[in-house]
């Protein structure tokens, strides 16, 4: 126990193209690549413990944000670590930040940055410490695993290794990256997390671009 694994989803079609972010969650899904990252990322998790297969989900808690993304990339993993009928547990405080209106640099350099609508950084920190509590309670009794987002898992990481806010925003979190934190307990009873070593299991960009179908791209180009 005292595990906490954090996952990014693979590639999306928003990866490969921004403009799919116009549109609304269902189209944000994985791409070709996205999925063999998924894959590739679900051959590196079931070797962390076989007993996750045992039946009644006693040794595994697995939550995942409500973005398709992340989802998809959950059912996936899951499915390929033997874990079909594991249903994770849908949660908000694993989405992405919020961008806001329209995106800007500095929503990525700037921790405390909320222009335009956004979520700063520095507010998805104090968002994600909830479900990092809640996950302290479940790992007494079973490991958990998360798949999530980019600047969400920042935060969690930055959290977990008590970094300062300057320096979350320099952690890079490629699509398909597994993270593993082992917990141990202070005197104080705060957890100390130590981030463990996996083996290499990242995919690069290697599908072509998306291109947007030429009516689209003609609507586009209008407005």
């Amino acid at each position: 126990m005292d595990r906490l694994i954090l996952v990014r989803h693979g590639g999306s079609t928003g990866n490969e193209d921004a403009s799919f972010y116009d549109y609304n969650d269902s189209a944000i899904c994985l791409t070709t690549n996205g999925i063999r990252q998924a894959l590739a990322t679900a051959e590196v998790l079931k070797d962390i413990d076989p007993t996750w297969a045992k039946p009644g989900d006693f040794n595994l808690e697995v939550f995942v944000s409500e973005y398709a993304r992340a989802r998809q990339t959950a059912r996936i993993a899951l499915d390929q670590m033997g874990l079909l009928s594991v249903s994770p547990t849908v949660t908000a405080f694993l989405n992405e930040r919020n961008y806001g209106t329209t995106y800007l640099p500095a929503m990525d350099t700037d921790p405390a940055f909320d222009g335009n609508q956004s979520e700063s950084s520095i507010r998805a920190r104090a968002r994600v410490r909830q479900i990092i509590a809640m996950a302290e309670h479940l790992l007494e009794r079973a490991d958990v695993l998360w798949f999530s987002h980019f600047g969400t898992m920042r935060a969690i990481i930055a959290d977990l290794l008590r970094l300062p806010d300057a320096d979350m925003m320099s952690i890079d979190v490629p699509n398909g990256q597994a993270f593993l934190f082992e917990r141990t307990v202070e005197d104080d009873g705060r957890s100390l997390w130590k981030q463990g070593e996996l083996p290499v299991h990242i995919l690069a960009k290697t599908a072509p671009p998306i291109t947007r179908p030429p009516a689209l791209a003609a609507r586009s180009a209008a407005s």
